[in-house]
C-alpha cells in the first residue's frame, strides 16, 4: 500500500454523492477522496436500519486507512459535517483538520432530517419519488443554476440512495445532534488544537445554526458569494477554492 501524508475527504450530505468528476476535478492543489457512506452509492444495498452517525464515522476512519492516508482534512457537508465531527473526536491520529460545510449543529440545522425521521417510509418514499421524477426541479428550489451538468447531477443524486436509506440516515443525524453533548464534541476539539474551519455559502449563514462561541473560536470561516447550501453544484470552482484555503492555511 502507498502511503500518503496528508489528504482531503468529503463527506457528502443526505443525498448524493461528492464523487463527481467535475467537483472533484477542481481540487488541483491537493489529492481528494469523496468516499460513499454506508446504503449510498456503491454501498446502497447495505443494510441502513438502525444505523447511527458513529458507524459512519468509523466507515470513513476505514476508508482513510485503507486508502494508506496518513493524516485526511476531513470536510462534512451538511449531514456529513456532523459525521466529520466524529470522526475527528473518535480517530483524532487521522485528521489534520475538520472543515465544516454548513455541517449540521444542532437540531435545528437538521429540521429536514427530523421531519423525514419522523415519517412512515411510504411518505419518505412518496418525496423521493417526486424527487426523482422532476430533478431539475429540486436542484432549482435550491437555487442551483439548471445546466446540462447540474441536471444530470440532480438525477445521479437522487438515484444514490434509495428511500431507506434516507429515513435512517435522517434518524441519525438528528440522534446525534439534539443532545448538549454534541456541541461540547466540537468544543473540546477546538480546545485540544485542532484546526475547525467553517464554510457557508453568501444566502446560507443566518439560517445556519452557528453559536457564537464556535464563530469566535474557529481557525476560519469562509462564505462562498452567490451560494448557498448546495454551494458545490452551483459552482464547483469557488467550492474547491474555499476547502483548499483552508487546507493550506490548517497545513501542519
Amino acid at each position: 500500500m502507498t502511503h500518503r501524508k496528508q489528504a482531503v475527504v468529503l463527506i457528502h450530505g443526505l443525498f448524493g454523492s461528492l464523487n463527481d468528476p467535475k467537483i472533484l476535478a477542481e481540487f488541483d492543489q491537493v489529492e481528494v477522496h469523496a468516499p460513499d457512506l454506508i446504503g449510498y452509492g456503491a454501498l446502497s444495498q447495505q443494510e441502513t436500519a438502525g444505523i447511527d452517525l458513529l458507524a459512519q464515522a468509523e466507515h470513513v476512519a476505514k476508508y482513510i486507512l485503507d486508502a494508506g492516508i496518513e493524516q485526511a482534512h476531513i470536510v462534512g457537508h451538511s449531514v456529513g459535517g456532523a459525521i466529520a465531527v466524529l470522526v475527528a473526536d473518535r480517530f483524532p491520529e487521522l485528521v489534520s483538520s475538520l472543515i465544516s460545510v454548513e455541517g449540521n449543529l444542532t437540531i435545528k440545522d437538521a429540521f429536514w432530517s427530523a421531519e423525514l425521521a419522523a415519517m412512515p417510509i411510504e411518505k419518505v418514499e412518496e418525496i423521493v419519488a417526486c424527487y426523482r421524477h422532476a430533478p431539475s426541479d429540486w436542484f432549482a428550489s435550491a437555487g442551483v443554476p439548471i445546466t446540462e451538468w447540474t441536471s444530470r447531477l440532480a438525477t445521479s443524486w437522487l438515484s444514490n440512495q434509495p428511500a431507506t436509506t434516507i429515513k435512517a440516515q435522517a434518524k441519525a443525524v438528528v440522534e446525534a445532534t439534539k443532545p448538549s453533548t454534541y456541541l461540547q464534541t466540537l468544543s473540546r476539539l477546538i480546545d485540544s488544537g485542532l484546526a475547525v474551519s467553517l464554510i457557508a455559502g453568501t444566502r446560507s449563514p443566518d439560517a445556519w445554526d452557528v453559536p457564537d462561541w464556535l464563530t469566535r473560536t474557529c481557525t476560519m470561516r469562509i462564505n462562498i458569494a452567490d451560494t448557498g447550501h448546495l454551494m458545490m453544484a452551483e459552482s464547483p470552482a469557488r467550492f474547491s477554492c474555499a476547502v483548499q484555503a483552508c487546507v493550506a492555511y490548517n497545513k501542519p
